[in-house]
């Protein structure tokens, strides 16, 4: 019975774990924001309104 719960503990960690480590590793993207005080990004549009 130990082993059984022990199969499905370590199942669920060894599939959770790239989400984790995806989500805490260098922080989440989110493309649809630019950051305007770059250089790099002082030509898109976004940074254009100001």
């Amino acid at each position: 019975m130990k082993f059984l719960i022990t199969a499905i503990m370590s199942a669920f960690v060894f599939v959770s774990a790239p989400a984790l480590a995806g989500g805490h590793g260098g922080g989440k993207m989110d493309d649809k924001k630019v950051d305007c005080t770059k250089k790099e990004n002082e030509s898109k549009a976004e940074c254009m309104k100001k």
